[in-house]
């Protein structure tokens, strides 16, 4: 299988797709907890009201900080996620804390702006655990995501309207203890929960 670099930021579905009409993504990620949800959503909402924004918050269910994609498929390839599967498996990496203290409009000419709330600061513990996947999947052929760099962020809102960077008086907080492989039904905010592996060290 020949190696497949994707766009370096790996988040949006509407990137990287084969020839057609695609209608599965997958995806290495984390996702915040109950308590940050919470406050990402009200943060959303604030956004929203304050901004103007028309497009609907991201339901609770699909926020989460995309490690690397795998490229988007016409349907869910088994051997792309058993090989994900397997990659996963042999991964190292301890709990850590992630701290998203900004909020700001990522650009998509032509395209609906990512309205999300993200971290410009370089987290070294997130980025050994994208790197350990990176380097798994350009082992195995299969696709991944190009560059060392990420911007580490959950998208709340697609809208329109660009919101300029803004610096949060209450950043989201948490720790990070376990990473996960995602199925995302294109089109239809609906993720799935392929495995999920804890960062046990």
């Amino acid at each position: 299988m020949p190696h497949l670099p994707l766009d370096p930021s790996g988040t949006d579905p509407r990137k990287s797709r084969p020839i057609g009409k695609p209608h599965h993504t997958i995806f290495f990620a984390v996702r915040p907890t109950l308590e940050v949800t919470s406050g990402a959503l009200e943060i959303a909402q604030f956004y929203r009201d304050t901004h103007f924004l028309t497009g609907p918050s991201r339901p609770s269910s699909v926020l989460n900080v995309t490690l690397n994609g795998i490229g988007s498929y016409r349907r869910l390839p088994d051997d792309v996620v058993f090989g994900a599967e397997q990659i996963a498996g042999a991964v190292r990496a301890e709990p850590f804390e992630l701290v998203l203290d900004e909020v700001m409009s990522f650009l998509h000419p032509g395209q609906s702006q990512a309205f999300v709330v993200c971290s410009r600061q370089e987290n070294q513990a997130l980025m050994d655990l994208r790197r350990q996947i990176q380097d798994g999947l350009f082992k195995a052929g299969l696709p991944y995501n190009a560059g060392g760099h990420i911007t580490p962020h959950m998208t709340l809102v697609y809208d329109r309207k660009t919101v300029l960077p803004e610096k949060l008086d209450q950043p989201l907080r948490w720790t990070i203890r376990e990473f996960l492989l995602i199925h995302s039904i294109y089109g239809k905010s609906e993720h799935h929960v392929i495995n999920r592996w804890p960062l046990l060290g």
